[in-house]
């Protein structure tokens, strides 16, 4: 038999009224100011822009992405003179090609569900590299009538201005993936390398001194400064 004083039952409605009871008026002072903050900052998050975006659905912030990005390369595309018809070559239109898809896949990867597992990290790496690679392949498939473009002179400056403006084509790209990104691990090296490859997509459409040299320091230094430095800042800048 069971003894009344040993049911584990035996004194928890006097124990639940004890801990209900309002004979602790500096804790519930403290529990109120808590949660007064918590609602605060949950509130100044969700007014500013990055939280009203980061709390948009899946699909929502993926159709923003792909619209601005259709925006500007079409206002890129028509703003600005393309390269002539000889340049015009299949190598060329498979530079962009790969490019347009390389930036579509990093926007994936930054925008994953948070409900799904998170993408392994050699696979960012990876992104990361491919993008590097796909640009300096891209300055190997110059064409024909650009050859001579190195030996004149001043192309070394040349090489200079396609790099910044490269640099400031990437970084409104940069600057909305990390709008839209919900803290994927590396997210910022991916989003660093859709930059790099968004500034090489616009100089391999319109620069018209498409040399082999010209492009590597050039194009392709865009793409290696973005991944290395952004990285290098994100690797050791201490995250919230």
């Amino acid at each position: 038999m069971t003894v009344d004083s040993e049911r584990p039952e035996e004194g928890l409605g006097e124990r639940l009224r004890e801990l209900d009871a309002p004979d602790t008026p500096q804790n519930r002072v403290r529990l109120d100011r808590m949660f007064a903050n918590i609602r605060s900052e949950c509130d100044d998050a969700d007014q500013s822009m990055a939280g009203y975006m980061r709390s948009r659905s899946t699909v929502a912030r993926r159709l923003f992405v792909l619209a601005v990005f259709a925006g500007l390369a079409a206002l890129g595309w028509f703003a600005f003179p393309v390269v002539g018809d000889e340049a015009r070559t299949a190598q060329w239109a498979a530079s962009l090609v790969s490019f347009c898809v390389l930036i579509v896949i990093a926007m994936f990867m930054v925008t994953r569900p948070v409900h799904l597992p998170a993408l392994p990290r050699w696979q960012s790496i990876c992104m990361a590299c491919l993008a590097v690679l796909a640009t300096v392949v891209a300055a190997f498939w110059p064409h024909p009538a650009a050859q001579a473009a190195t030996t004149e002179p001043g192309a070394g400056m040349m090489a200079g201005g396609c790099m910044g403006v490269g640099l400031l084509l990437g970084v409104p790209v940069y600057a909305l993936l990390r709008l839209v990104d919900r803290g994927n691990a590396l997210g910022s090296l991916v989003a660093a390398a859709a930059a790099g490859v968004a500034g090489n997509f616009v100089l391999k459409a319109h620069c018209s001194v498409a040399g082999t040299s010209h492009e590597l320091l050039g194009h392709a230094s865009v793409a290696l400064l973005f991944v290395v430095g952004l990285g290098l800042v994100h690797r050791f800048t201490p995250s919230k």
